[in-house]
């Protein structure tokens, strides 16, 4: 196997972590009210175009619901332009995630799954297998 096809393999078997705790953000990104997942800096930008997990977390084990496949972010420069989005990404007003910079990814296309315990680690973004 290639170094590129290497790599492409570990990128198909990630998956996001999408955190439930203030917020069914998983939910909503599956029945299509949020269509974008915002982040406080460009962490995603490895997955954009990519077909990646969306994994639950927060709410008990982390366990992936879903596949998404997320679009090139808008960067969020004052709040004004994250609250104009708010609609689309869903983020409580006055909320932990409430920002007033950062970005913001188009969700591009989603499935639901049967969810699926996952056991790996990670703070952005985990492995899948």
């Amino acid at each position: 196997m290639d170094a590129f096809a290497a790599g492409w393999a570990v990128l198909k078997s990630m998956g996001i972590n999408v955190n439930d705790s203030s917020a069914p953000y998983t939910d909503m990104i599956l029945d299509g009210r949020k269509t974008i997942e915002t982040r406080p800096s460009d962490s995603l930008d490895p997955y954009v175009g990519r077909e990646v997990g969306l994994i639950r977390t927060g709410k008990g084990p982390a366990k992936m619901v879903g596949k998404v496949r997320l679009g090139e972010p808008k960067r969020y420069e004052s709040k004004e332009e994250f609250d104009r989005d708010r609609p689309k990404h869903r983020v409580p007003k006055g909320s932990k995630e409430d920002k007033s910079s950062g970005y913001g990814y188009p969700i591009r296309s989603k499935k639901k799954v049967k969810p699926k315990s996952i056991h790996s680690r990670g703070n952005i973004a985990r492995e899948v297998r």
